[in-house]
Formats: structure tokens, C-alpha cells, sequence
């Protein structure tokens, strides 16, 4: 039987974003370390996690960098995961210290072929393709091209997700993570009354599907 989804906050910047999603059943938080408006520095990571729900695994986000800088900050920020954006091989995955999502840009079949390549990943982040771009474009891709998955992968379902489309998203690909960022902010900081809305749409689909 299909469960709710654990949810991942991503793009996580101050206290006062951990203040709000401390309040809330998330599971996951994502910091991002590559180049984006939402980047922080290892020692703003350090001090911010202090200050994050115990319960609440800590993410960190990657793009093509060199192995020992992340394994040195998955010991240094305290990582749970790392979530790897670029170019980064199975063997590379293989060589991180901790547990590894791999992303992939979904932009037509052939994209979900690539999937068969990392074998040796935790989980598999399925966000929207945009040529240049190395996830955190906001928009959704077509869920149908993922629709049956998540029966034989860990999915994390990222791209632009909303309280508005979370129960659609679910209904169509079942991940077992929804990852959400800019869809829960409102002028680049997270706006509390969109995570509240979230959770409600949420509960509102477990208790229609218990």
C-alpha cells in the first residue's frame, strides 16, 4: 500500500527558515552548496544546524564537485545525504561517505534510461530538464513519464511543486519524497503559510486514501 510522502524542504538560508519548518513534519532539509540565489558557506551550515530538529535528516546539495571537498563536508555539516545535480558518474556516487540521491533532468523518455545507470545510489531525484540549468527552474515537468517508477526506485520528485499540485504530483508518480523549494517562498524566503498549506493538502490526501 502506498504511504504519504516524506516531505524535503530545499534552499534552506537562515534561522528564521528553520524556525518555521521546525514547526512542521518535515523530514528532510536541503542546503545548497553549488552556485544558486539560495547558495550558503560551510560555516553558515554549521551554525544553522544546530538549531534543526533532531528528527530532521540534513541534505546537501552538489553539483560536479570534488569528491574529497564533499566527503569533508558531509563530516563538517553533519550530512545525512548528498544530493548530486551534474555530471556525476555511478563510481563517483559510490565514493561519497554517506547516503547519495542522484538527480536526473527529465525531459522526455529517454531521460528516465538513465536511471538503469546508477545502481549504487539511495535514491533517484527526478526533476525538470532546462538546458543549462541544473535543477531549481520552479517548473514541473510531464509526471506521466514517471508514473510507475517509484515501484522499483526510491523517488525523490522534485521541480516545481506547490501546494496547488502536491496531490495531483502524488496521485500520478507515488514518489516516496516530495522535495519543494521555491514553491513554499515567497520572494526567495519560505513563507509559512504556503508550508502550512502544503501539510494541509497533505492530511487532506491521507485521510481521503487510509
Amino acid at each position: 500500500m502506498y504511504m504519504t510522502p516524506d516531505i524535503k524542504i530545499c534552499g534552506i538560508k537562515n534561522i528564521e527558515e528553520i524556525k518555521i519548518i521546525n514547526k512542521y513534519p518535515v523530514s528532510y532539509v536541503g542546503f545548497i552548496f553549488a552556485d544558486s540565489k539560495r547558495k550558503v558557506t560551510e560555516d553558515k551550515v554549521i551554525e544553522l544546524s544546530k538549531h534543526i530538529r533532531e528528527d530532521i535528516k540534513v541534505v546537501g546539495v552538489f553539483v560536479n564537485e570534488n569528491v574529497e571537498y564533499v566527503n569533508r563536508l558531509v563530516h563538517s555539516c553533519r550530512l545525512d545525504i548528498v544530493q548530486l545535480h551534474g555530471n556525476e558518474s555511478n563510481e563517483y556516487c559510490k565514493n561519497i561517505c554517506c547516503k547519495v540521491w542522484k538527480s536526473i533532468a527529465v525531459s522526455d523518455e529517454s531521460s528516465i534510461r538513465i536511471i538503469d545507470y546508477y545502481k549504487d545510489v539511495d535514491g533517484i531525484l527526478l526533476d525538470t530538464y532546462h538546458n543549462g540549468k541544473s535543477g531549481g527552474t520552479g517548473k514541473a515537468f510531464s509526471w506521466e513519464l514517471v508514473k510507475k517508477i517509484s515501484k522499483s526506485n526510491q523517488i525523490v520528485l522534485a521541480g516545481g511543486l506547490t501546494p496547488d499540485n502536491i496531490v495531483k504530483a502524488i496521485n500520478i508518480v507515488k514518489p516516496q519524497i516530495i522535495d519543494v523549494n521555491s514553491g513554499v517562498e515567497t520572494n526567495f524566503n519560505k513563507n509559512e503559510n504556503k508550508i502550512r498549506q502544503l501539510f494541509i493538502r497533505l492530511q487532506e490526501y491521507r485521510r481521503k486514501n487510509e
